[in-house]
């Protein structure tokens, strides 16, 4: 029998709300996403999810990670010890599996200022160093150069994802597969 490896989606709505299974079907996929989530009730969480992998025999070949708008859209931006936190709670239930942590997106919500994001992706990158974790910059994807956010990855609300944008996000996730499976 031929065990297929195991791919874990961490987060917020912009995870949940996205069919990764559908999208990967050569792998068992765990869709953790939960619309409204912060960086501090995805820590909560984490001993949920290992329960819920455990329960169905599985750890993890790799945990994508995408977590802070919420509190960015909330005006809080001191999310990196509790990011912190999270990263360390995760690499701790899941000693055995590949963590990656991607970068928050960029938002058309008048009251963010995605240079916020950027500063906070930054750090998001050294975190992940810290933690020997990968790091995938989607954030740039979601930029053209000289011309700001690309609009159409985004929906309406100016936070929430359109198809466009999750083709361009399991795109990069799909070439960081292909680039792990190089090198394998």
């Amino acid at each position: 029998m031929d065990i297929k490896r195991t791919l874990v989606f961490m987060g917020d709505s912009l995870t949940e709300f996205f069919d990764w299974q559908k999208r990967f079907p050569g792998y068992e996929v765990f869709n953790f996403g939960l619309a409204g989530e912060t960086v501090e009730g995805l820590t909560g969480r984490v001993d949920i999810m290992l329960r819920t992998l455990r329960s169905a025999g599985r750890e993890p070949d790799l945990i994508f990670l995408m977590t802070g708008i919420n509190n960015i859209a909330m005006e809080d931006n001191d999310i990196l010890p509790a990011y912190r936190q999270a990263v360390g709670a995760i690499a701790a239930a899941f000693t055995k599996s590949r963590m990656v942590i991607q970068s928050i997106l960029p938002v058309t919500l008048p009251w963010v200022d995605n240079g916020i994001i950027e500063e906070l992706n930054a750090s998001l990158r050294l975190i992940a160093n810290e933690f020997g974790a990968e790091y995938i910059d989607l954030y740039n994807l979601f930029v053209r150069a000289g011309s700001g956010l690309r609009r159409e990855c985004l929906l309406d609300d100016g936070v929430h994802i359109s198809g466009k944008g999750y083709e361009v996000w399991a795109g990069a996730v799909e070439d960081f597969l292909k680039r792990l499976t190089l090198q394998a």
